[in-house]
C-alpha cells in the first residue's frame, strides 16, 4: 500500500472506532426510546459510513458486514419492523464483531470467522421474515428541503497528502454523505499514482448540487462533481463495477469539455429555484492529533509561563516602567495560549462513561440484575494521558459493585429497596487533582468475611484486631477474593489488585466507603499529569505557597492576641461566626512566628470555610504544576509545585486535604 493511502487508512481506523462508540451510544439511546426517528437516523448513518469507507481502504469483511446490519436497519427506518430484544442484542454483537474485524481484515482469525457466519445467518433470519429491501431506497427524502426528482450523481475525489495534513476526516465527509442517500465508492487503482488516490463515488439522493457539494466544500478544488441522470442506476441495468468505471470517468470528462463557466444545463431543481448556487461555510468539528505532539506543546506552553514570570521578576523595578504596558499584554497573551493549550490537551471524562454504559447493560443482564447508571460532573475535563490509564480501574471496580455489590432484584425487594440497584459516577476537580467517585447502593462490604479471609490465608493472626481501614485495604491484595464460587465475573482475586496499582502509577490514591446494607463507594483522587492555573502566592518565613484562586474568599488581617485567645479550639472569629484555621508554620514545622497583625486566606469549600494563617500575602501567580516525587508522599497537604520566576519552588495547597486537616485539629 503506498504511504499516502496508508497514512488515510491510519485515520480511518481511528475514525472508525469513533463511528463505532457513536453507534453504541445511539443504541444504549435507543433501548429506552425505540421510537426516536433521530437516533435511528444517526445509528443508521454510522453504519452506512463504516460499509462505504470500509471498502476504500481493502476492509471487504467490515463492508460485507456492516451491509447486512444496515438492511436490518432499514427496515426499521420504513417501518416494516420495529426494535425488539433480539434486534439489540444483535446489534450489540454486530459492534463488537466490527471492532475485532478492524484488526482483522482478512479475517484470518478462526473465531472472527465463526461469529461473521454466526451473526450474518441470524440477520438475515430475521430480514427474511420482512419485505425485501431495494438497494437503493436509502434516500433520506424526508430531511430534503423541497421536493426534488431523485438524481443520481457521480463524485471523483483526487485525495492527495496535502488532505492529510490540513486535517481533512475523509471519513466525516461520508458520514455526512450518508445522510444524502445511498452511495457506492470504489477505488481507482488505474487512475492512482504516487502521491495521489483517485476515488470514484455513485450517490442516488434527492438532495441538490448545493447540498452535494457542502459536504466537500473543503476539498472542492480536488473533487468533481457531476449529475450523471434522473434514473437510479443502482436499479438500472448498467453495471457499476470497476470494469465499467472508465466510461463513467470519460462521461465526467465529457460534460466538463461541454459545460462553460456560467451555464445551468446541469443545475438541478433546487438551484434554479434558488438562483445562483450558493455555498454555506461548514467548520471542521474536530481533527486528529498525536498526542505526543499535545505533550510537546503543554512542555512549551509550561516553559513559556515560566519564562513570562521571570520576565515580569526582572522588569518589576520602576526603572523598567516604559516596558509594563507591554509586560502586561505579554502576560494576557500567555495566559490565553495556556488556556487553549489546556482546552486541547483535556478531555471530557464523559467520552469515557459510554463505554461503561455498554458494561452496566451487559454484565446486568448476565447476573440477572437490573442496574441504572447515574452521572454527575462528567464534564470534568481530565488530561488525554491520564484518562487512557483509568479505563481499567474504573473498569474492575464497575465490575466490582454489579458482581458483589448490588444484590439481586428480589433479594433487594426483601430488604425494602427498589428493585433495580444504581452505580453512580461523579467528578469534580480541586486544585491539581481530579476527584471520582464511584458509588452504589449495594449490600456493602462485609468487614467480618474479609478479616475470615485474611486469617485463612494467612495474611493476620486470628489474635489480631486490625482496623476498618486496614480491612478494606485488604481488598486490594493480589488474589483476595472473597467470592464464594467461580465465575466469568468473579472468584479469581484478580481485578483490584490492577485498580490500585494503576491509580498509584497515576500518582493517587484510591479511598473506600462502605456501610452494610447501604452501598460502598471507591473515590479516586487523581494529580493531573501538568495544570496551569491562576494562583494566590503567599509566603510564611523563608518559604512559598500557593493555593487556587478559585478557593478564596476573601483576604484579611487578624491580631495576634485573637489567635492566641482562641487557639486551644484552632478557631478564629469570621461574619459572625467562629471558623477552624490551619497554622501553616505549625503544620509544616518552618519555625519562627507571626507578626503583631496575622495574615489569613480565608478558604471556601461549598458551606465550609477555613483560614490559613501567613506571613506575607503576594499577589496573584500563574502556576505551572508539576507532580512533586515519592520524598513528599506523606506531606498530605501539599499536592504539587510550581517554579518561580527566580527559580524557587512554590508548594500548591491541596484545599481538601486542608479542609480535612482543620476537621482533625
Amino acid at each position: 500500500m503506498d504511504p499516502i493511502l496508508q497514512k488515510f487508512k491510519l485515520v480511518f481506523l481511528e475514525e472508525a472506532s469513533g463511528l463505532l462508540d457513536q453507534l453504541e451510544k445511539d443504541l444504549l439511546d435507543l433501548e429506552n426510546s425505540p421510537e426516536d426517528k433521530d437516533l435511528i437516523e444517526s445509528a443508521f448513518r454510522a453504519m452506512h459510513t463504516i460499509k462505504g469507507v470500509s471498502g476504500m481502504y481493502g476492509f471487504d469483511y467490515v463492508s460485507e458486514f456492516t451491509h447486512n446490519l444496515e438492511s436490518l436497519y432499514q427496515a426499521i427506518r420504513d417501518k416494516v419492523m420495529r426494535f425488539d430484544k433480539k434486534i439489540f442484542d444483535i446489534t450489540f454483537l454486530s459492534v463488537d464483531h466490527i471492532r475485532k474485524l478492524l484488526n482483522d481484515e482478512q479475517l484470518q482469525v478462526s473465531e472472527n470467522q465463526v461469529n461473521q457466519n454466526s451473526i450474518m445467518a441470524d440477520i438475515k433470519a430475521i430480514l427474511e421474515a420482512v419485505p425485501a429491501i431495494r438497494p437503493g431506497s436509502v434516500v433520506n427524502e424526508e430531511n430534503s428541503g423541497s421536493k426534488i426528482n431523485p438524481s443520481t450523481w457521480h463524485i471523483l475525489i483526487r485525495a492527495n497528502e496535502q488532505i492529510y495534513f490540513r486535517g481533512i476526516s475523509i471519513t466525516s465527509l461520508f458520514h455526512d454523505l450518508a445522510s444524502l442517500g445511498h452511495f457506492e465508492i470504489s477505488r481507482l487503482d488505474h487512475l492512482s499514482n504516487e502521491g495521489i488516490d483517485t476515488w470514484s463515488i455513485i450517490l442516488y439522493s434527492s438532495a441538490c448540487e448545493n447540498d452535494i457539494r457542502e459536504v466537500f466544500m473543503f476539498i472542492e478544488d480536488d473533487c468533481t462533481i457531476t449529475r450523471l441522470t434522473n434514473r437510479n442506476l443502482f436499479e438500472d441495468a448498467m453495471p457499476l463495477s470497476m470494469d465499467n468505471e472508465q466510461s463513467i470517468i470519460e462521461f465526467v470528462e465529457y460534460q466538463e469539455r461541454r459545460d462553460t463557466p456560467g451555464t445551468t444545463q446541469n443545475q438541478t431543481p433546487c438551484e434554479k429555484q434558488n438562483g445562483k448556487a450558493e455555498n454555506g461555510k461548514k467548520q471542521v468539528k474536530r481533527i486528529s492529533v498525536d498526542s505526543a505532539k499535545l505533550d510537546h506543546l503543554m512542555y512549551l506552553v509550561s516553559e513559556l509561563i515560566t519564562l513570562n514570570s521571570q520576565f515580569n521578576l526582572t522588569t518589576s523595578d520602576s526603572k523598567y516602567e516604559k516596558i509594563w504596558p507591554y509586560t502586561e499584554r505579554l502576560d494576557n497573551l500567555s495566559k490565553q495560549f495556556r488556556n487553549n493549550a489546556l482546552d486541547i490537551r483535556l478531555v471530557p471524562l464523559s467520552e469515557s462513561i459510554l463505554r461503561f454504559k455498554r458494561l452496566i447493560r451487559d454484565l446486568s443482564r448476565q447476573l440477572d440484575k437490573d442496574v441504572e447508571l447515574i452521572t454527575e460532573g462528567i464534564d470534568t475535563e481530565v488530561d488525554k494521558g491520564t484518562i487512557d490509564q483509568l479505563n481499567d480501574p474504573l473498569m474492575h471496580i464497575i465490575r466490582n459493585c454489579i458482581d458483589h455489590g448490588i444484590e439481586l432484584p428480589h433479594l433487594r425487594k426483601q430488604k425494602g429497596k427498589p428493585e433495580s440497584g444504581t452505580i453512580k459516577i461523579s467528578a469534580s476537580n480541586s486544585g491539581n487533582f481530579v476527584i471520582i467517585r464511584i458509588e452504589d447502593d449495594g449490600s456493602g462490604i462485609d468487614l467480618e468475611k474479609i478479616q475470615k479471609k485474611a486469617v485463612e490465608k494467612g495474611i493476620i493472626k486470628a489474635t489480631d484486631k486490625p482496623s476498618r481501614n486496614e480491612l478494606l485495604e485488604m481488598i486490594f491484595m493480589p488474589g483476595f477474593s472473597t467470592a464464594q464460587n467461580l465465575t466469568e465475573v468473579s472468584g479469581r482475586g484478580v481485578g483490584m489488585d490492577v485498580v490500585k496499582r494503576k491509580i498509584m502509577e497515576l500518582r493517587g490514591e484510591v479511598i473506600v466507603d462502605t456501610e452494610t446494607g447501604v452501598g460502598t463507594s471507591f473515590t479516586l483522587k487523581l494529580q493531573q499529569s501538568i495544570a496551569i492555573i491562576d494562583t494566590l502566592l503567599f509566603k510564611v518565613q523563608d518559604t512559598f505557597f500557593t493555593v487556587p484562586i478559585s478557593d478564596i474568599n476573601i483576604c484579611m488581617q487578624i491580631p495576634s492576641e485573637e489567635i492566641e485567645k482562641r487557639k486551644h479550639t484552632c478557631t478564629i472569629p469570621f461574619e459572625n461566626q467562629l471558623i477552624p484555621f490551619v497554622d501553616v508554620r505549625n503544620q509544616f514545622h518552618l519555625g519562627g512566628t507571626y507578626s503583631e497583625i496575622t495574615k489569613a486566606i480565608i478558604l471556601r469549600n461549598n458551606d465550609r470555610q477555613l483560614a490559613l494563617l501567613t506571613d506575607t500575602i503576594i499577589g496573584g501567580h500563574q502556576a505551572v504544576l508539576k507532580p512533586l516525587g515519592n520524598l513528599f508522599r506523606d506531606q498530605k497537604c501539599i499536592g504539587a509545585a510550581s517554579q518561580l520566576g527566580d527559580g524557587k519552588l512554590a508548594f500548591m495547597m491541596d484545599t481538601n486535604e486542608l479542609f480535612l486537616t482543620a476537621e482533625s485539629l
